[in-house]
């Protein structure tokens, strides 16, 4: 009887052993279990119950050991890993706790990386106001005899634009539009003209396009008043020529007017002068109100 209790006594002390020790290690923590048939399970802790441990091992696979064949049971890591913070402790220290993560050698622990914030420059806002005159080059041909309403004009800016001493617009922003007007000349009057104007300014690295107000560019063809009368001049005196040769003073008269006629025919089937600005030609648009850009600030 006595041998018996005895040997309860031992059995009872073990499990208690084995039941302590596992309770000591945290779950999560990397544990070496050597059972009593002589195998050894390696893995992570993932589990403690009072009948079984659960050990995962590398592969995941998940292996239950009994407490009861459980013959040593020792941590692999230094230092337990430390639990993420509750809610309730980061209300009350005001800073959430750094997660530890064990080094691959397990020799000590480390706090987990930061991953870097990029931080985005400050921008200094900058307001071109209302009535700047911008110097600007023309991207794209516009004429009279060809372009159409709404047809785009682009241009670029030929001198930097700043505010209070700060450069808002560099050489070389683009700024588009289109045309609002375009008139051919007429064979017998009326002068040809264009017309365009710009909405909208690519800004330089990030800005993106922005709406723009500027009034609008026109250019008027020359008159043509002069060449006219020169050719109908011309035609007339020709004419004279030819009918005093022919038939005296009255063949004369009667080739001026025959001459002046040619003369006036020849104006009223020739178009007068168009307008052509071509890729390159320079223009002047003034702002009719304020464009407001952002800038890195220096």
């Amino acid at each position: 009887m006595k041998k018996l209790v005895l040997v309860l006594g031992l059995t009872v002390a073990l499990a208690a052993c084995s039941r302590n020790d596992s309770l000591e290690i945290p779950t999560g923590s990397d544990v070496s279990v050597q059972k009593r048939d002589g195998v050894t399970v390696t893995g992570r802790l993932v589990e403690v119950k009072p009948e079984q441990i659960v050990v995962e091992t590398r592969d995941g696979t998940k292996v239950r050991v009994p407490r009861s064949d459980i013959s040593t049971l020792r941590s692999l890591t230094t230092e337990p890993a430390v639990p993420a913070p509750s809610s309730a402790a980061v209300a009350t220290t005001g800073t959430p706790a750094v997660p530890v993560v064990a080094d691959p050698d397990r020799s000590r622990a480390r706090p987990a990386a930061e991953t870097p914030i990029e931080r985005k420059p400050d921008l200094l806002e900058l307001t071109v106001p209302a009535g700047t005159v911008l110097s600007l080059e023309l991207t794209t041909p516009v004429s009279s005899a060809t372009s159409k309403i709404e047809d785009p004009v682009r241009a670029t800016l030929r001198s930097v634009v700043s505010v209070n001493g700060v450069q808002a617009l560099p050489v070389g922003t683009t700024l588009l539009g289109h045309v609002t007007s375009a008139e051919r000349s007429a064979k017998v009057k009326g002068r040809a003209s264009i017309g365009f104007r710009f909405s909208q300014i690519d800004l330089p690295g990030d800005g993106g396009r922005e709406p723009i107000s500027t009034g609008t560019v026109s250019r008027l063809a020359a008159a043509t008043k002069k060449k006219d009368a020169t050719k109908i001049g011309v035609g007339a005196g020709a004419g004279a020529v030819i009918g005093g040769l022919l038939g005296g003073g009255d063949g004369a008269a009667k080739g001026a007017a025959i001459g002046g006629g040619a003369g006036t025919a020849a104006v009223l089937a020739t178009r007068g002068e168009e307008v052509h600005l071509g890729a390159g030609a320079p223009v002047s648009v003034k702002l009719t109100a304020p464009l407001v850009v952002r800038v890195p600030a220096r």
